[in-house]
This record gives structure tokens, sequence and C-alpha cells, in this order.
């Protein structure tokens, strides 16, 4: 992934935002994403001191697949005109590059329009704490997850591991049998974000 590719996308004001892409190598190899994070945002220009991101899934790590995608909430508070985005991948040995670039274009709609409105519980932003208990199973922990994807399909949420070391400590962990995740627990997040500084 060496060359940054250009591709130019839409934005309707005041509607949810959902794009999905495939990674390919230069040479048409699916890159494995497994162990990458990434992020993306919207800028009005390059030197621009705020920005729009987007919240980034990995749809599936080994086929290349993530979705972007931002809430109806904030897409309302976009003025219609033409921005910048990218998205950047931060690879497992540290290395950064920049993969996908263009122009962002945010259109006042017609049934939409660009008037702000709270997120739905459905789309509010869940932090899970994990507590340790031993009255809890995989088995339940499983059960758990389940109910709350089917309840909650397109909710953003992290999970937050309490540590008695310090914060950041486990941002290399790659075994979450501790926590008792499901197996498809590293299809539906982003792990390993770095601490906050």
């Amino acid at each position: 992934m060496s060359a940054v590719y250009v591709h130019n996308i839409d934005i309707d004001c005041g509607a949810d935002y959902v794009q999905e892409y495939d990674m390919f190598e230069v040479g048409g190899a699916i890159v494995d994403l497994s162990n990458y994070t990434a992020k993306a945002q919207i800028r009005k220009h390059r030197d621009s001191a705020t920005a729009v991101s987007f919240t980034i899934g990995f749809v599936d790590r080994l086929a290349g697949k993530i979705k972007l995608s931002i809430p109806s909430w904030t897409t309302s508070k976009l003025k219609p005109g033409r921005y910048l985005y990218d998205i950047q991948f931060t690879k497992p040995n540290g290395e950064v590059a920049v993969v996908l670039e263009g122009f962002a274009r945010a259109r006042a709609g017609i049934s939409t329009g660009c008037s702000f409105s709270l997120p739905t519980s459905a789309q509010r932003l869940c932090i899970a704490v994990i507590d340790e208990s031993s009255e809890q199973t995989k088995s339940g922990m499983y059960t758990k997850w389940e109910n709350f994807r089917t309840t909650y399909p397109n909710r953003t949420f992290y999970l937050l591991q309490p540590t008695t070391v310090g914060f950041g400590v486990s941002v290399n962990n790659t075994n979450y049998d501790d926590l008792n995740c499901p197996n498809n627990f590293l299809g539906e997040t982003t792990v390993n974000i770095s601490p906050l500084i």
C-alpha cells in the first residue's frame, strides 16, 4: 500500500454516511489488516485546526475490508461545501501511511437539510468497562455481547480494561481471552489504541 489512491466522496448533511472499502496492495493482493489501526478525518483544508473524524470499523481484517461512517447528528453540523479527507493506517510495525485521500463534498439535502438532531439510543456511543468477577463465564459474556449487538447493531463502543499498573500498558496486548471476549470481538472493534497524551 505504498501508493495513495484518490477517491472523492459525497456526504449528505443530516444523513448517516457509510462507505465500505476493500484494501489491496499495488499489485492486487488483499491487505491483511490484522493488528492495524486506522483513523480518517475531514478538514476544510490541510492546515485546518478542526476536523470531523470518521468512525472506522474493521469489517473483515483478513479480507482487508473496512467501513467508514459518520452519524447524522455529526453530518448535520457540516456546512455545505468542499472538504478534504484521508484514511491513515498504522501497521503492526509502527509504520504510518496515508492510503486513500480525496475531496469530500458536503451537500445540503432537500428532506434531511442541515438541522441538528440528537442521537437516538441506538446511535449513542457506548463505553464498557470490564471489571473482574469470578461469577462471570465466557458463555455468559458471549450471550450478553450477542444481546448488545442485536439490540444496537450500529452503536460505536469502546472496551476499557482497568489495570493496576497505569493507563495504556496493555496497548500491545493480543490475548483477549483474559477479558472473556467473544470470538468475533476483533472483527467488531478497533483494539490497541495508543494511550491519550
